[in-house]
């Protein structure tokens, strides 16, 4: 019977995805574990980055705000206002992600994004001159959005809450 209405519990959260209506909540793995495809959790929590991606971090292990992706290859840290990315964006501050490979770039390319807003199939195309690092990526609408990222040979996925 427990194990029954814990099915149920785990099914509801699993089903309730982008639904959050919390004003900025964003995509986050919790931990060091990565972030699963299709949802995006409410709420963002700092935490230390991964060893790989701490380089130019003072102190290395400052707290913050990252999604990890789901093979664990790449790092979304977000600068953004309170912790939340907005569409359309805020005039007086952008949608700031750093992104952060753990693979080499053998040979340096841009970061291609294909953003897909969940549930509509919507889709935009962003890149990143140069491959991972700072970017503003804004998209049209609020949502929860899975990115799919390439770079240098390389792809992972992750999904970030933008709010309105």
């Amino acid at each position: 019977m427990r194990r029954g209405a814990a099915l149920v519990l785990l099914a509801m959260l699993a089903g309730a995805g982008c639904s959050s209506s919390h004003p900025s909540s964003l995509a986050v793995s919790p931990g060091a574990v990565p972030a699963a495809a299709g949802g995006c959790p409410a709420a963002i929590t700092p935490r230390a980055l991964p060893v790989w991606a701490r380089s130019g971090f003072n102190p290395p292990t400052q707290l913050m705000p990252y999604v990890l992706g789901v093979r664990g290859d790449i790092v979304a840290i977000v600068w953004a206002d309170h912790d939340a990315l907005h569409a359309p964006s805020l005039a007086n501050r952008g949608n700031k992600i750093l992104w952060v490979s753990r693979l080499s770039q053998q040979v340096p390319g841009p970061l291609v994004i294909r953003a897909t807003l969940n549930g509509t199939g919507r889709t935009v195309a962003r890149e990143v001159i140069g491959g991972p690092g700072p970017s503003t990526v804004d998209l049209p609408a609020a949502g929860c959005w899975t990115f799919d990222l390439s770079w240098s040979g390389h792809h992972d996925q992750l999904d970030l809450r933008y709010v309105a």
